[in-house]
């Protein structure tokens, strides 16, 4: 399988790669199996790497890790994509609406990703009651 991820424990944040032959159902099952064995990951921000992925995404996937992260406690928290398709921004909003107490960005590089996840963090997060 050609994914891989960290789990940062202090900074309560999962770091995933998701490389070219992965498909989308399997990250979406790999996201499920880590929320399953670690309830608390779905409340946590992730950081999916998805430059190298030429496996496609479906609205299948999507709601499966949505489902998967359902457990989460009232957020917020964020996933943030590193990639550098200029559209992604776009599925991101519509991500938005399909996670509860989740909200999705996009970022050129995992540095970025970072930078970007450490402003959302230090400003007033929105209300999800």
């Amino acid at each position: 399988m050609d994914i891989e991820e960290r789990i940062e424990e202090p900074e309560k944040r999962v770091f995933m790669r998701i490389g070219e032959t992965a498909t989308g159902a399997a990250v979406s099952r790999r996201i499920a199996e880590l929320a399953a064995a670690r309830p608390e990951l779905a409340g946590w921000d992730w950081i999916q790497d998805v430059r190298e992925s030429r496996g496609a995404v479906d609205n299948d996937d999507i709601a499966a890790v949505a489902e998967a992260f359902a457990v989460a406690p009232p957020g917020p928290c964020w996933t943030i994509f590193v990639s550098h398709d200029p559209n992604l921004a776009l599925w991101c909003k519509v991500m938005d609406g399909m996670f509860q107490g989740r909200l999705h960005r996009a970022a050129p590089t995992p540095e970025a990703a970072l930078a970007l996840l450490d402003s959302l963090r230090a400003t007033p997060a929105p209300s999800f009651s």
